[in-house]
């Protein structure tokens, strides 16, 4: 089977049998240039890796010749019943428990056809998982520094299949965010005012990071009823006016909301055991206990 039939076969099966709608791919090692397409050059603690290792993936890999990218939207529309102060991502499944089980049915599918190995790749890893997803043709890089899909917006967890094998790349998309600033104006941090993520003033970041918060963060943490992210920046973005709900059915299983009440009485053990699969998990209660406390003195006053 030629290279390209393998691609097709690759495409159809992950969005028919998979039900991962956008597909793409890149050549690797990333070209030359790549370095000055990363939007940041000092990125978030919680980014593993230094830029020069997310450059090279950490792969352990001999030879790989491909990365197989794939996005898994997570937009589910907003319950009647609750007001969610937890960002989207976080209501689902944990999707770093989800992604790499499709990717291992997709290398495994690949198999098949060709004598390869593969390795998954799924934000635990030093890998620039949204220039590479840039690179085979599946976004353009949102003035919010999210990757943006035409369909699916930004509400999508990123994939990565690297392989050994040759497959034809596709290319970038031509498309970009134009004149509009509005995701720049919402910014609950005015975190997005410089070329570089001023991850400092993220909503999102301050909600993960550990310890007292200064009263410039707490301010920031009070301006939305969420005490786990933040998608002030992704719910003002004209991209994601329309977009469908997610086809993946772990992603279907929504808890938008946490309180007092569902944390207290759990020690350490018994809230890691409760919520297992959940991306908020790997924090801590004392984080979530700490932003509801802020947050809930705040509608109070």
């Amino acid at each position: 089977m030629t290279p390209i039939k393998i691609k097709e076969n690759l495409l159809t099966y992950a969005q028919k049998n998979l039900h991962i709608p956008a597909i793409g791919i890149a050549s690797w090692p990333l070209p030359n240039d790549a370095i000055q397409h990363i939007t940041s050059s000092e990125g978030c603690p919680f980014t593993p890796g230094t830029l020069a290792e997310r450059l090279q993936g950490g792969t352990q890999l001999t030879n790989p010749q491909t990365a197989i990218v794939c996005l898994f939207p997570y937009y589910l529309p907003e319950p009647q019943e609750t007001q969610p102060n937890l960002a989207r991502y976080a209501w689902t499944k944990d999707y770093h428990l989800v992604v790499p089980h499709y990717l291992d049915r997709l290398g495994q599918h690949l198999q098949k056809f060709t004598p390869c190995h593969y390795e998954i790749h799924c934000d635990t890893s030093p890998l620039t998982d949204r220039y590479i997803a840039y690179l085979a043709g599946l976004g353009f890089f949102g003035k919010n520094h999210s990757l943006i899909h035409p369909t699916w917006g930004s509400y999508t967890n990123i994939g990565t299949l690297l392989v050994t094998t040759k497959l034809p790349a596709d290319k970038p998309l031509d498309l970009s965010c134009g004149n509009c600033q509005s995701c720049i104006k919402a910014c609950p941090g005015q975190a997005l005012c410089n070329p570089e993520l001023n991850y400092a003033h993220c909503k999102s970041y301050i909600t993960q990071k550990k310890g007292v918060l200064a009263d410039d963060e707490i301010a920031i943490l009070r301006k939305t009823p969420l005490i786990w992210g933040c998608d002030v920046c992704q719910e003002i973005c004209p991209y994601n006016k329309h977009v469908p709900t997610t086809p993946i059915p772990e992603f279907q299983d929504s808890l938008s909301q946490l309180t007092t009440n569902d944390l207290e009485g759990l020690t350490n053990r018994t809230f890691k055991e409760k919520y297992a699969d959940r991306a908020f998990t790997w924090r801590g209660k004392s984080v979530l206990l700490r932003n509801l406390d802020i947050i809930n003195k705040k509608v109070q006053m």
